[in-house]
């Protein structure tokens, strides 16, 4: 190839990309007016929030450092609060795009089916601290859950779960084999 021949191919090499740029920053300009995927973030995160401060409860979101990686996630406080499917289908929408890392139910009306569809619904999955004290959840409420595994700290005062419950439910998060290695142990536990 001589070179006459390379020079339009080297206009052309150096007029497309700088055509393409001038489309991807033309197309940055004021004409669009749709919601951008950041605010459609920050508003299902508010409408979180909204759910759980509805039912009597708190969500903050917040970083969280666990054996040196750092995430972010919910705090979720709903002691006291009456569950009901509602509050349950927003804990498992967020939970499907966020971690959760606390959940307090103490003092709830929270039921051992309930419990399952958390659970079902990928609530527990990157759970770090599970508050069920003097709630009515059982062993066998305990028994059902299986999405599961970082759980360090389980609070059962005052509920109907046991001991034995609680083993059988640590040595689950331990044979998990999508539990990471400094989970494999059993929670800390209250009861």
């Amino acid at each position: 190839m001589s070179a006459e021949s390379i020079r339009p191919l080297l206009r052309i090499m150096v007029v497309v990309p700088f055509t393409g740029s001038f489309l991807l920053l033309s197309g940055c300009g004021g004409s669009y007016s749709g919601t951008s995927d950041y605010e459609k973030f920050k508003q299902q995160e508010q409408g979180f929030s909204v759910d759980i401060e509805a039912a009597g409860g708190t969500a903050t979101r917040e970083g969280k450092s666990m054996y040196g990686i750092e995430r972010s996630g919910w705090l979720v406080d709903l002691s006291g609060a009456e569950i009901n499917d509602a509050l349950i289908t927003s804990l498992t929408d967020v939970a499907q795009k966020d971690a959760v890392f606390q959940l307090n139910l103490s003092n709830s009306k929270i039921t051992d089916d309930q419990l399952a569809k958390l659970d079902a619904g990928k609530v527990f999955q990157k759970m770090v601290e599970l508050n069920l004290s003097n709630t009515a959840i059982t062993d066998a409420g305990l028994d059902k859950l299986s999405n599961f595994h970082c759980i360090t700290d389980l609070n059962l005062k005052g509920s109907k779960a046991t001991k034995a419950g609680a083993t059988r439910l640590g040595k689950k998060q331990i044979a998990n084999p999508d539990t990471p290695p400094p989970f494999k142990k059993q929670p800390k536990l209250t009861i």
